[in-house]
């Protein structure tokens, strides 16, 4: 099953189907051309993202699969605040329930939801158990090209319908045997880091709430200073026009989603956007407009095309969706 997303809040109200509590704002400025997939069987279902943006994803992991991802390209997310290599695998931590990374423009991520119960079992049977230790200990690990190449080509073939489960988790196991590793991160969050983390979580719960840097200060017991300093440092913009930025993504996926519209209670450009704390209806537009390229008047009126409804209808409807979420 593969669907065209144009936001990112319908990408992550995509993940959420598949049991993944995840909130996603788009970054970067322009329109959002993103291509989600899912196949594999209902054993180790694969995902894969394809984004032309810069998105930032934070949310809950689903309990007992280890999303095992590795990139197909040159442009590398930053995992928990860690740039990943080239050739290597991340996100598997056996211990940890959060997620929190940045997809760059241009990056393909492939996801195996490899079952935890499933691996550790296979690790005693076959009495690899430092690979336990390495699952329970790492989120990120850099592998030899060599085996990079192995792993990636299973998990396309498993993505695209070639039922080879046993293999993919063979290889998972042999690629995360600690002397064929050439390196490990734990995925601990740097104080900086877990700093962005609170930030970026306050603006998705209070999306609706318009707020100062010294108010933001005392909220998340910080000071400007460090707010300033390491939201440049991690998104390359200061914290109010973040925050913004998650507003604007909470606008975008209301006004393309009549269903969302209906449980706010807002018909029209401006009621969607006085919900969501914008209250200057040509600084509101002007910003939208930069961030999307398009004026949201046009994605309210692109909703009402009974065609723009179909993404949501397959992935409800979708049997690979209904498997994956097993």
């Amino acid at each position: 099953m593969k669907l065209d997303f144009n936001s990112a809040r319908g990408l992550g109200a995509t993940l959420r189907t598949l049991g993944f509590e995840m909130d996603v704002a788009q970054l970067s400025q322009g329109a959002l051309d993103g291509v989600f997939h899912l196949g594999g069987s209902r054993q180790l279902p694969v995902l894969s993202i394809q984004t032309n943006q810069d998105l930032v994803l934070h949310g809950n992991r689903r309990p007992g699969m280890l999303p095992i991802s590795l990139n197909t390209t040159d442009q590398q997310p930053v995992v928990r605040g860690e740039e990943t290599y080239p050739g290597s695998l991340h996100g598997f931590h056996a211990g940890l329930t959060d997620t929190f990374f940045l997809l760059p423009s241009g990056a393909h991520i492939q996801v195996a939801l490899v079952s935890q119960t499933r691996l550790e079992q296979l690790a005693t049977t076959t009495g690899d158990h430092q690979v336990i230790e390495v699952i329970h200990g790492s989120n990120s690990a850099n592998l030899h090209p060599q085996r990079f190449q192995e792993i990636s080509a299973l998990i396309q073939d498993q993505l695209m319908g070639v039922a080879q489960e046993d293999l993919v988790e063979v290889a998972m196991l042999e690629a995360l045997t600690p002397h064929e590793l050439k390196g490990t991160a734990s995925g601990e969050l740097g104080v900086g880091t877990a700093l962005m983390k609170d930030l970026v979580r306050w603006g998705f719960e209070n999306s609706r709430q318009a707020i100062t840097l010294d108010d933001l200060s005392a909220t998340i017991f910080a000071s400007r200073s460090s707010i300033v300093q390491h939201c440049r440092q991690t998104f390359g913009t200061g914290p109010m026009a973040l925050l913004k930025q998650i507003r604007l993504a909470q606008v975008q996926h209301a006004l393309g989603e009549p269903d969302v519209q209906h449980a706010i209670r807002c018909r029209t450009v401006q009621e969607v956007a006085s919900h969501y704390g914008f209250q200057s209806r040509n600084h509101f537009a002007r910003d939208y407009r930069n961030q999307f390229g398009e004026s949201p008047r046009a994605t309210l009126q692109r909703a009402s095309d009974p065609g723009i409804g179909l993404q949501s209808v397959s992935v409800a409807q979708s049997p690979q969706m209904a498997m994956a979420r097993r």
